[in-house]
């Protein structure tokens, strides 16, 4: 009964995305892959890195432009690379005479991001939150879906969890270089790490290895905080019709934000207190569990349409309660979001969903996305 009722919401959900698509103009940038080898010095708050780019643009284009956050360019190099200038954020590449739209650039830089990547000196912590172009040159479109690559060394005493699945581990000289490989194609603010000393369980769903990390809790407590995730995945798989196609999915618990990446997520650290106080206190956990559907394999084209992430992704934690916990939780849930949208309304600070400019959202633009539009979603399922 609940497939036949979700099914035309996620039709035109569905539709919508898919009208939003366009032909790439000639000139627009359409990056491959990157290749990435970083080293994050915590206590510095410090970071170095290469970045190999693979990309394509119209043979006639002559420059290519990347965000570059407040990171220092040391070198870029290529066949067809004759200068480039990094100011405010933009790293724009002069481009030679060629006769392909294939290209290749490698980038050295470094720098002290002071957003994006976060570091915590006192527990010998660094975790990504968005904003990837501050760590790592890329273009930030979240249309513009590439592969990924990392090589990241940490101290030999820490743990590190990025996107993608690891490959291998290589001890040498008191450090350790993970490498992960991402195999199929995200946007790059689902890129990202943390590192740190961290208690871990583990247990298996299927194929998929489940792995859960913190500073703080034990790891029966760990067990006992995410106990629901591997439902989660069945009750998304089902109702996506997409079955989780990576080897592993972990949840950390981390400093003060919540983020999906690509094959693991970020909470907030003091949110496990409050799963193990109320079990059913888990649409933290299932919001960003479905980004690895809604968000990371179907993606907005630009931030204008921000919605068709955060609104799919909220209302399907408030459909999660509905298989787990019954109905009147999921209209508890809905009637949240309606609130939280009325208080927007009230302050006449009601938009469209499609925001003209998602360029500096207040906390009343982002109510709107997450909460208006799972409302919407909620009666799209009851037309």
């Amino acid at each position: 009964m609940f497939v036949r009722k979700i099914a035309p919401a996620f039709l035109v959900m569905f539709l919508l995305t898919i009208s939003i698509q366009s032909n790439a103009n000639d000139f627009e940038l359409d990056v491959i892959s990157y290749h990435l080898t970083i080293e994050p010095v915590i206590d510095q708050r410090r970071i170095s890195g290469t970045v190999i780019i693979k990309f394509q643009i119209d043979k006639n284009a002559d420059s290519v432009v990347l965000k570059s956050g407040n990171l220092t360019i040391d070198k870029v190099t290529g066949e067809h690379v004759i200068g480039f200038e990094n100011s405010d954020g933009n790293l724009v590449i002069k481009l030679s005479a060629r006769e392909k739209k294939e290209n290749e650039l490698t980038i050295d830089y470094h720098g002290n991001p002071t957003r994006g990547l976060l570091f915590d000196v006192d527990r010998g912590q660094a975790f990504t939150v968005y904003s990837t172009s501050q760590w790592m040159v890329c273009h930030d479109s979240p249309g513009d879906k590439a592969l990924f690559h990392l090589n990241i060394s940490v101290p030999v005493d820490k743990n590190c969890i990025a996107s993608g699945e690891l490959v291998s581990e290589v001890r040498k000289n008191g450090k350790v270089q993970y490498s992960y490989q991402q195999n199929y194609e995200s946007p790059t603010y689902t890129y990202g790490f943390a590192i740190g000393n961290f208690h871990q369980a583990e247990e298996k769903r299927g194929d998929v290895v489940l792995k859960y990390y913190s500073q703080d809790y034990s790891s029966d407590q760990l067990t006992t905080i995410f106990q629901e995730t591997p439902m989660m995945i069945s009750f998304f798989e089902e109702k996506s019709g997409i079955k989780y196609d990576q080897s592993s999915y972990s949840q950390i618990l981390i400093g003060d934000y919540y983020q999906e990446m690509s094959g693991y997520s970020t909470l907030k650290d003091t949110y496990g207190e409050l799963v193990l106080q109320d079990s059913t206190e888990t649409n933290l956990i299932s919001h960003e569990l479905a980004h690895q559907w809604w968000g990371n394999r179907i993606t907005c084209k630009s931030w204008n349409h921000f919605w068709l992430n955060e609104a799919i992704a909220t209302f399907m934690s408030a459909a999660y309660n509905e298989y787990r916990f019954g109905k009147e939780v999921y209209l508890a849930n809905i009637n949240s979001y309606y609130q939280v949208y009325e208080a927007v309304k009230n302050r006449d600070k009601d938009k469209p969903l499609v925001f003209a400019s998602w360029s500096n959202p207040s906390r009343d633009d982002r109510n709107l996305v997450y909460f208006k539009g799972a409302y919407v979603l909620h009666l799209l399922r009851e037309k």
